[in-house]
């Protein structure tokens, strides 16, 4: 598969989401996998990176790769120029050609509505127009081989797992609800965002060199180095090619030994250097959130503000007198309805509908006090810039539960057995394939 391209959800191949597949139209596809005579062409003027089996990687295939990785991704440049970058690409381009060969021997079909679908994905996922992919590719300079290659080794791939392992893919109900349980007694528990910088000490040619390594990067992050930095450059797991970051966690997930070192550290610090069985480990702790059921701020609101404007030759007790005055006509006030109806009662007052909002659009003051508020019962005089406010809020929707329904669990754990079987499958490959890298 790809490295962009991981398949994390059982899903017909049809309907397959695909974090980036790339199309370019050619005439004729019935015959699946693209034709090995597209490469013949400029084979012969490139260098040789690896033979598997009877089939050609070139450094231009690398270059390429490397190239479309960099613009769709966005990873550091640094990084991509890095040897350790471009032997994971190799490795990658190496396991994508044996996938292609047991795709073929399989004599596996890609439909012209599984590439038209898989492009209708990408084009939405892009946020470009329905059958621009192709001039998009173009317009970027970006391989068109490659891209056909991606999208149907994806979708050969795929099938020939889900092919193989058929019977083994099937979930229980037991399974299921075990997994809901667990998101439910999720809610309310800390979840926090990791950054690592491991050290594996047959990476660092032993145990002291590693322990010696891991004290010279903590040194330089007291003294206010850049993770991220330091991350990218001395880091031995793939997190580093995404500055060190891993993602967010909760501590019933990761190993037990790691728990007490991240409890004594606060949002943006660092654990010092722990052992591990490999080598030795660097925790950042990025953020921290509590887990809800639904998420705050994806919850849309609709509201209403009546702002009040005190006439510049009114008093200081003139103005509080009629803030005083308006409290008091809103004490009662229950409903959007009857929020309007006073307000239109008001002089010098402005009745303004503000539409609906997530909200994570608002600012963060007025999101403080949007939350407290229930539905039709307005705020309390608010000064703001313009004068003097109140805030009704007339609708609020709550986002999709995180509790997931039966049916998603169960694709989402056919998915995690699918890509154990499929690194499985493709382990199996390589053993019985002939490899030889010339770079």
């Amino acid at each position: 598969m790809s490295v962009l391209m991981k398949t994390t959800t059982y899903i017909p191949a049809i309907k397959l989401l695909i974090y980036f597949i790339f199309f370019a139209l050619v005439p004729v596809y019935n015959n699946g996998i693209a034709e090995d005579k597209i490469k013949q062409d400029y084979l012969s003027s490139v260098n040789i990176a690896a033979v598997v089996n009877n089939k050609i990687i070139s450094t231009k295939d690398i270059s390429d790769r490397i190239k479309f990785i960099g613009f769709m991704s966005k990873v550091e440049p640094t990084v991509m120029r890095s040897e350790k970058f471009k032997k994971q690409v190799l490795e990658q381009l190496i396991d994508e050609e044996l996938e292609r060969q047991e795709i073929k021997r399989l004599q596996i079909k890609i439909t012209l509505g599984e590439l038209n679908s898989a492009k209708n994905i990408m084009e939405r996922q892009l946020k470009i127009s329905k059958g621009k992919l192709s001039n998009f590719l173009s317009e970027n300079k970006l391989s068109k081989l490659d891209a056909i290659t991606q999208i149907e080794t994806n979708l050969g791939w795929t099938k020939a797992v889900q092919t193989r392992y058929r019977n083994q893919l099937k979930i229980n109900d037991d399974e299921i609800s075990e997994i809901r349980k667990k998101i439910e007694a999720s809610i309310g528990t800390t979840q926090l965002f990791l950054s690592e910088i491991v050290i594996e000490n047959s990476i660092a040619r032993g145990q002291e060199n590693a322990k010696r390594l891991i004290d010279e990067i903590y040194s330089k992050l007291k003294e206010g180095a850049d993770f991220s930095a330091l991350a990218r450059r001395f880091s031995n797991a793939r997190s580093a090619n995404f500055n060190g970051k891993v993602g967010w966690t909760s501590f019933d997930q990761l190993d037990p030994f790691l728990v007490p070192s991240l409890k004594l550290v606060n949002t943006g610090g660092i654990t010092a250097p722990i052992k591990t069985k490999s080598g030795y480990l660097l925790l950042k702790v990025e953020a921290q959130k509590k887990v809800t059921e639904f998420d705050p701020l994806k919850t849309r609101v609709r509201i209403l503000q009546l702002l009040f404007s005190p006439k510049q030759t009114n008093t200081k007790e003139q103005i509080d007198l009629k803030l005083s005055q308006i409290r008091t006509k809103f004490e009662d006030v229950n409903s959007c309805s009857k929020f309007k109806d006073l307000s239109e009662q008001i002089p010098d007052g402005e009745l303004q509908d503000l539409g609906e909002f997530f909200m994570g659009e608002l600012s963060t003051g007025l999101r403080k006090i949007v939350q407290k508020l229930k539905i039709g019962v307005p705020s309390k005089p608010l000064k703001t810039s313009n004068g003097v406010a109140i805030i009704s809020v007339c609708q609020r929707l709550l986002p999709k539960s995180i509790i997931p329904t039966r049916e998603a669990v169960a694709l989402k754990l056919q998915g995690e057995k699918l890509e154990k079987l499929a690194k499985k499958y493709l382990y199996d490959l390589r053993q019985s394939a002939f490899i030889e890298i010339k770079i």
